[in-house]
């Protein structure tokens, strides 16, 4: 410190503006990397969780369903009845042997079709002995309606093999209702098994497995025989268990699961009901029908399942978008070579993929978090983890996105932070002698402070360690100063409070604009819900009652679709009389926000059936559903609002109405986005006004839908 008090004014100038200039360069640097890093670490975590929280709901609510209708059918008398004329049937068949040339084409069957697939798909030498039905039932069966199916892509379509049996009459009874079961809900297949005996009386694919003797056949270690031996054990009507995914053999190796059930005919125990699910489906929910971009997962992003065997139980990203290089990067990163080699010939990475992550295994003992790791290829990664329990196993649910994706922009700011320090560091040089020329007294530095404040700035002070004249003049400069800044932030202090009151009428960015003084404010938001509905009868009901009645019954259920909103998510726009308007995904964008809508839709259909018998009226609600963009902007010039406005509000408005009391209806954007998670039926097409007819859909639970198709079943 003496010898920088030695120095010149000039070369303490020089030094201090150096010094300075460096160290804001390193510090704004710093901060910028910290501050950006943890804002979209932060930003990607929460994208993570809200995409984990998502996909965890959907295939729950898969699996919950899929145990309700399996558990819903056995009680069908079609099931009742279907296997108790199968029994009987299919005992007649151990007595009809198949002719030897018959017997041949069977076996040829086997080794031509049978056994290469077993072999590309599962690996191993299987041989034909091997899986060959052992009893003339199932070679009978076989034969007629899996050998010599007329359809070989599509066995389902043979409704009567056409050789004059019992079996194939009462086959032609109840295949086509089984069959459509299975249509309608997406199974692979449904089974329909002897209790006492173990043996496939039916099945909707005519697959290998069919006719065989679960107990003793070629199948018996398989996940069906688990499945019937799980129901078998059970004796309970109300039971109802799933095996997990596995390898099966009948369907050439293809990643399956069953869920079964009891069947009772009166109190005896007569079946068992299997339906067997297919990996497709948890893929198509996993990977959000791979619009992964549109859900917000980026280019890198993906959501997939975890067995307790830590192999996969959804294809990943990578293996569907491209193969080639999913096998090169496991390659890279030491994959087993057998694995790889195993995933080509099978052309899928379902039950051969491992996944031994850090958030794996804490997925799968039960916690759920966030944190970053090398995925299983090996990569940096952020992820969101959770356990997903299902029945008697669990599996282990991973959100994830690449950190060399999500931490791109940091990458980006450093190089520029770089080479600006590289451009700022010569001219700060030659600006400091500038400087240290021209400010060589202290009057100069009382009049560059006097110019801060000029500018705005009066949070200034002059340091000048001289005891004359000039001292106590920067004395009085930095006292007059100060005064200054404490009225600024005075100032400052009442404008934070209008900003407040600004902020209850407006949203931020609206409220910003308006501050900086743009006029016109107005934006698009190009995907978000609008939800449309009119509270039908309550002008009648009010005609009969006081306006202070009126407004009391109005309030209560307005006030109670409005906490439904907030609980959904869902903002309400405005309600005008006995109409409202809600939208989903505008101030908070939302991936999920068709989802909401129609979940609050629901909602509001209970809060007025509630509410119509709490009070003995008879109110109903006609909605109107429809996803598309918007225009939002401020209205008026001294008393302002927030208005929304757009071809997505009129098409909800003009498809809301129904001939049916308390009905939803949505449009084909609706339709896309949420297959899979309700019931849509479509109904007749809505004129609406500028558009002409749109198709529209009415929407129920799934559950509810399965419900009332076992009650008109029944």
């Amino acid at each position: 410190m003496a010898f920088f008090n030695k120095l010149g004014i000039q070369s303490k100038l020089i030094s201090l503006v150096l010094l300075v200039s460096l160290l804001s360069i390193l510090l704004t640097g710093l901060v910028s990397y910290t501050s950006s890093r943890s804002s979209m670490t932060e930003a990607a975590y929460n994208q993570l969780l809200g995409l984990r929280n998502a996909r965890a709901q959907a295939i729950e609510t898969f699996f919950n369903t899929l145990q309700e209708h399996t558990l819903t059918l056995s009680y069908q008398t079609m099931v009742v009845d279907a296997i108790n004329q199968f029994k009987p049937a299919v005992q007649t068949l151990n007595d009809s042997r198949l002719a030897p040339a018959q017997m041949q084409e069977l076996e040829n069957y086997y080794a031509q079709e049978i056994i290469p697939k077993l072999k590309q798909n599962i690996g191993g030498n299987p041989t034909v002995p091997t899986y060959f039905p052992p009893t003339a039932a199932a070679q009978y069966l076989n034969y007629y309606y899996t050998a010599k199916n007329p359809y070989p892509a599509e066995r389902e379509k043979l409704i009567n093999a056409g050789d004059g049996s019992d079996y194939s009459k009462i086959h032609e009874q109840f295949h086509n209702r089984f069959r459509v079961v299975a249509q309608v809900f997406d199974y692979y297949d449904i089974f329909l098994i002897d209790i006492d005996t173990g043996v496939v009386l039916y099945s909707v694919t005519k697959e290998i497995d069919f006719g065989t003797n679960l107990k003793t056949g070629p199948f018996s270690d398989s996940g069906l025989a688990r499945a019937y031996e799980m129901v078998r054990k059970s004796r309970d009507p109300e039971f109802v268990g799933m095996i997990d995914f596995e390898q099966y053999q009948p369907t050439y190796g293809k990643p399956s699961a069953f869920v079964g059930t009891t069947v009772f005919d009166g109190d005896e125990f007569t079946g068992a009901l299997v339906i067997q699910i297919p990996s497709d489906r948890i893929d198509q929910i996993m990977n959000a029908n791979e619009k992964w971009e549109e859900v917000g997962l980026g280019k890198t992003g993906e959501t997939y399942l975890v067995g307790p065997d830590n192999l996969l139980r959804s294809t990943t990203r990578f293996f569907i978008e491209d193969p080639e290089a999913y096998f090169k990067t496991l390659g890279r990163e030491g994959g087993p070579t057998d694995q790889i080699a195993l995933m080509k010939s099978a052309q899928t990475p379902l039950l051969i993929q491992q996944d031994k992550t850090v958030s794996t295994q804490n997925a799968l003992n039960g916690k759920s978090g966030i944190d970053s790791h090398a995925d299983y290829r090996g990569v940096a990664v952020l992820g969101a983890y959770q356990p997903i329990k299902l029945g008697d196993f669990d599996w282990a649910l991973i959100a994830k996105m690449d950190q060399n994706e999500i931490f791109k922009g940091i990458r980006d700011l450093t190089k520029r932070l770089l080479v600006s320090a590289a451009i700022l560091v010569p001219l700060i040089t030659l600006l400091s002698i500038w400087l240290a020329k021209s400010f060589l007294t202290p009057i100069r530095k009382l009049m560059a402070g006097t110019h801060e404040i000029a500018a705005g700035n009066s949070d200034v002070e002059v340091h000048v360690k001289s005891q004359d004249e000039f001292g106590e003049l920067a004395n009085s400069f930095n006292t007059m100063a100060k005064t200054l800044h404490e009225k600024e932030l005075a100032i400052q202090s009442q404008m934070q409070e209008n900003d407040r009151l600004l902020l209850t009428i407006l949203p931020p960015k609206a409220a910003e604009r308006m501050k900086s003084g743009e006029q016109d404010i107005a934006d698009s938001y190009p995907n978000v819900t609008v939800l449309y509905a009119t509270l039908e009868g309550f002008n009648s009901l009010s005609a009969e009652l006081s306006p202070e009645q009126a407004i009391v019954l109005l309030n209560e259920v307005i006030g109670a679709f409005d906490e439904a909103a907030e609980q959904f998510g869902v903002e309400k726009l405005r309600s005008m009389g006995s109409t409202y308007l809600a939208v989903c995904g505008l101030s908070v964008p939302r991936v999920d926000h068709a989802k909401r809508t129609v979940d609050f839709a629901l909602a509001m259909l209970t809060i007025v059936r509630r509410f119509s018998q709490k009070q003995g009226v008879d109110l109903s609600l006609d909605i109107g559903i429809h996803t598309g963009p918007i225009a939002a902007g401020v209205v008026g010039k001294r008393q302002f609002n927030y208005e929304v406005w757009g071809e997505t509000i009129n098409i909800a408005r003009g498809i809301h109405q129904s001939p049916g009391q308390n009905v939803i209806q949505v449009t084909k954007s609706v339709v896309d986005g949420l297959q899979g998670l309700y019931h849509f039926q479509q109904v007749a097409d809505i004129a609406v006004k500028g558009r002409g007819k749109l198709p529209v859909w009415e929407v129920t639970p799934l559950a509810a839908f399965a419900a009332e198709a076992g009650v008109r079943e029944a």
